[in-house]
């Protein structure tokens, strides 16, 4: 899941219904809990007028909490567009809109983790499971190796040379078992371009598999807590400690963003800084880095009209633009929808520094006026 299929929401004809749903499966009554949310959402849709047709369509994708701690849910007209799940829980057991434009700024923003390209890696002595991922929360691309040289497990004898030379064909099998495990690595990271590779896993194997990383690969690869290859409960664990890792990346990465951002206000270039100046980009096609940070007002309303690029704080904007009709909406999903049609990136960054831009919005652009 990635911009490019999300943006095609916004040429299904509204309005739509978006759910994030609750599906958290970590207690004893796990089932029960989702099947009295969602029955809450069907009286809630109800009171909404949403259609008989439409609430049915829903329910048949709502899922069930297997499905990750969010149930993303996009319908209109009795057809569901979109039904995903996130490993992270809502803020809340469930959130229901029902608008002229899809929400998917909360999606969006929960994306930004698993839009970073990273591996995942579950090793023991044996080989590892190397698992890939650059869009969602599911794996891009699985690959597997296992070492079924012997010997691989050492004497519980003392003593006597034999023994000794037993010991040391296990050390070689385990370090053969690693260098393999390495040059796998080493080609689904290419292939990805990953940012980021956490491990997890038997800590003897994990300290060989690096030892063998080329540098470049080794100064990415991070050991996290949880498990190994065996389906033994702990893959919430370690789904958990990717995601931290994944966040610890994310904040790197803001902080370079946001002083190329503060760099370019500085010097009246290529940067817009608040809502107008970034809707007067955004009308330009102008924006290269959409920037909303947490900063930002959530309850802040715009107005937009039927192509991305049609958006505006006051009404008599678009009116003097030529259109005759416009409608209301969220002012950060009018940008997000103007970002992806002009084929500009979104950032989601933490504000409340003094790069930020002012009232969290604020854009990288393409070029200068």
């Amino acid at each position: 899941m990635d911009a490019r299929s999300l943006a095609k929401l916004y040429a299904v004809d509204g309005p739509f219904v978006t759910i994030y749903l609750n599906t958290r499966g970590d207690t004893e009554d796990a089932a029960t809990q989702l099947e009295t949310r969602w029955k809450n959402i069907v009286r809630e849709l109800a009171d909404k007028s949403v259609d008989q047709a439409t609430i049915e369509a829903l329910t048949n994708h709502r899922g069930d909490h297997t499905n990750g701690g969010t149930r993303v849910l996009v319908a209109a007209h009795g057809t569901v567009h979109l039904a995903t799940s996130l490993p992270q829980p809502p803020p809340t057991d469930h959130e229901i809109t029902v608008g002229p434009l899809p929400r998917l700024v909360p999606l969006a923003d929960a994306l930004t983790r698993q839009r970073i390209p990273h591996i995942v890696v579950l090793a023991d002595r044996t080989g590892a499971d190397v698992l890939a991922y650059t869009s969602g929360p599911d794996p891009d691309q699985t690959e597997r190796t296992d070492n079924d040289r012997f010997p691989q497990r050492k004497t519980k004898a003392h003593g006597g040379w034999a023994t000794k030379r037993y010991d040391n064909d296990v050390e070689e099998t385990w370090e053969q078992s690693a260098r393999d495990v390495a040059v796998l690595i080493d080609k689904v990271a290419r292939d990805i371009d990953a940012k980021v590779i956490a491990a997890s896993g038997d800590d003897r194997a994990l300290q060989l598999i690096a030892q063998h990383l080329p540098r470049d690969l080794a100064d990415r690869f991070t050991t996290v807590k949880g498990g190994g290859r065996h389906l033994d409960g702990s893959e919430d664990v370690i789904a958990t400690e990717v995601l931290k890792t994944l966040d610890d990346r994310v904040a790197a990465d803001t902080i370079e963003l946001l002083d190329t951002f503060a760099t370019q206000r500085g010097q009246h270039d290529r940067a817009a800084d608040g809502p107008r100046q970034t809707i007067e980009a955004l009308q330009k096609g102008q924006v290269q880095t959409l920037i909303l940070t947490d900063a930002r007002d959530g309850n802040q309303r715009g107005h937009g009209g039927p192509e991305p690029m049609h958006v505006a704080l006051d009404p008599e904007d678009l009116t003097a633009m030529g259109l005759t009709t416009h409608f209301e909406a969220p002012l950060d999903e009018l940008l997000l929808r103007a970002a992806w049609g002009t084929g500009a990136d979104v950032q989601f960054v933490t504000g409340g520094v003094e790069q930020s831009p002012n009232d969290g919005i604020g854009a990288l652009l393409r070029y200068a006026d």
